[in-house]
């Protein structure tokens, strides 16, 4: 799996429909002025399947008159780990139990496996690299 940080200019809307054309799962989501700034998952195996899913993205988004720069996208690579799934799953459901019962419980175990899950995103990163808007794509 693999999280990439893209940072898109341009003027109209937020790009999730693009991001999920090209096979993007948008967890993040920031604008500033022009700038939006999305920090997204890619259920991929090898690194050609993500450079090849960022190509699709800025086609698409150069339809809808938005580009890129020299750090486009950030690449890292996330190990799979259970560790935060497993520890935010028992501590969600142990709190959500004696603040709420039963509802408490399995509500407290969805939080601690979803917060979880963050946590292993971000503790199991590795930077492959960065790319550029792709020059064959005219702005």
């Amino acid at each position: 799996m693999y999280k990439v940080i893209f940072r898109i200019k341009g003027n109209q809307g937020n790009s999730f429909k693009e991001l999920r054309q090209a096979g993007f799962i948008p967890i993040y989501f920031r604008k500033n002025g022009k700038d939006e700034y999305y920090v997204t998952l890619f259920r991929g195996k090898d690194l050609g399947e993500v450079k090849e899913a960022i190509l699709d993205l800025s086609y698409y988004l150069s339809k809808n008159g938005k580009y890129g720069d020299f750090n486009f996208a950030t690449i890292y690579e996330v190990g799979n780990s259970n560790l935060g799934k497993i520890a935010g799953g028992t501590l969600g459901a142990l709190i959500g139990y004696y603040a709420g019962g039963i509802a408490g419980l399995i509500l407290g175990t969805l939080g601690g496996i979803f917060l979880g899950e963050l946590a292993d995103i971000e503790m199991g990163e590795k930077l492959v690299g960065v790319l550029g808007w792709p020059m064959s794509i005219s702005r």
